[in-house]
């Protein structure tokens, strides 16, 4: 109880002090206590909203806090340049600094879904992009900004591929009782049930098996020089598929389709609208090699697939940040049961929200 209004007498007096405020520690302090949630409900709006005016006044600190936001996913760079866009005129030289500095972090650490988001304003804050270049440095392999940002513009439906490293944290400390547990994942792989696969990894698995065999179809048939498509270790399936291997899947799929795309025009064409699916699928209907059909309509399943994937984890992280433990708790105890109807000995408890796997992701 001491602790509890220890924290809310913090509160009010951070809100007191910027009433009046001359120094940035103040909106800091309010920020921080916003932000952790300290005498006051959580609420990163308010947090941004406090560091930003701690920020205008010269405080450096402010400028690391609001990339912490950034980097946990509880802030969003596409979100602040729609904004700045919309009246670029009147926002502050040091803003768009700030906001070219921050883009260029999303895309080392490839959040590749925040650059396409952006895609009508990537010359604006990558002048020099050469999207001929990007495709001769994606097919050498070469880590640059061309290649990147002409891989994020020619995927348009890869706009859930962001903070992969915070979701995988995520589920490794969820599942960490099974993954801890050398001799159960040792059962667990060796049995390789397909029933203790979900049904979303397990669509990705057969879709994987489509591609890699019909682009080594098309690549002896045409004479291509083949692409290297990743071989995913057994072990990475279990307990959950390995999400921090979905960028390089995808990545490496868009180097095979780059690698084919002289072979029949129809393949220029499925590249121009890559932003639909359905008119993707279109194209493939009148494709007539059936090996470059397959591989084609395998693409499209890829995406949907690792789409799919992403979108359920990032809502069990949403719940996660909003304190709702139930949907991971679930989740947990879901694949348990499908442990035990495969006949996987364990001594695994129900989990509930009090004995749930402690998560920091913080």
């Amino acid at each position: 109880m001491n602790t509890e209004i220890d924290a809310i007498r913090q509160y009010l007096e951070a809100r007191k002090a910027v009433r009046n405020a001359t120094n940035p520690k103040a909106f800091l302090r309010l920020g921080k206590l916003y932000a952790q949630g300290i005498g006051t409900k959580e609420n990163h709006v308010l947090s941004n909203y406090f560091y930003e005016k701690a920020l205008a006044m010269g405080c450096k600190e402010a400028e690391s806090l609001i990339d912490h936001e950034y980097d946990t996913g509880q802030r969003s760079i596409v979100r602040d340049i729609m904004t700045a866009m919309e009246n670029i005129e009147s926002v502050a030289p040091y803003k768009i600094e700030r906001l070219k500095s921050r883009l260029e972090k999303e895309r080392l650490k490839k959040n590749f879904g925040n650059l396409s988001h952006i895609r009508n304003h990537i010359p604006y804050f990558y002048p020099d992009y050469n999207q001929e270049q990007g495709y001769d440095d994606l097919l050498n392999h070469r880590d640059t900004i061309d290649a990147d940002i002409c891989y994020s513009l020619c995927t348009a439906d890869n706009w859930s591929e962001v903070n992969i490293d915070v979701l995988e944290s995520m589920l490794q400390q969820l599942y960490a009782p099974i993954i801890q547990d050398s001799k159960l994942m040792q059962s667990i792989v060796s049995s390789d049930n397909c029933y203790l696969i979900s049904d979303e990894d397990g669509e990705l698995r057969q879709c994987l098996v489509h591609l890699r065999s019909s682009y080594n179809s098309i690549c002896n048939n045409f004479k291509v020089e083949k692409q290297e498509i990743v071989h995913i270790d057994d072990s990475a399936w279990y307990p959950y598929f390995k999400v921090s291997l979905i960028p390089l899947i995808r990545l490496q799929a868009f180097r095979c389709l780059l690698s084919i795309r002289d072979i029949d025009p129809h393949i220029h064409d499925f590249m121009n609208c890559l932003d639909s699916d359905e008119e993707s699928l279109n194209i493939c209907e009148v494709v007539e090699d059936q090996d470059i059909q397959l591989f084609l309509i395998s693409y499209v399943e890829l995406n949907i697939d690792t789409d799919s994937i992403l979108i359920a984890h990032q809502k069990l992280l949403r719940f996660y940040r909003n304190h709702h433990l139930r949907p991971l708790v679930q989740q947990l105890n879901a694949y348990i049961e499908r442990m035990t109807d495969a006949g996987i000995e364990h001594q695994l408890p129900e989990f509930t929200e009090e004995n749930l796997p402690p998560i920091d992701i913080k």
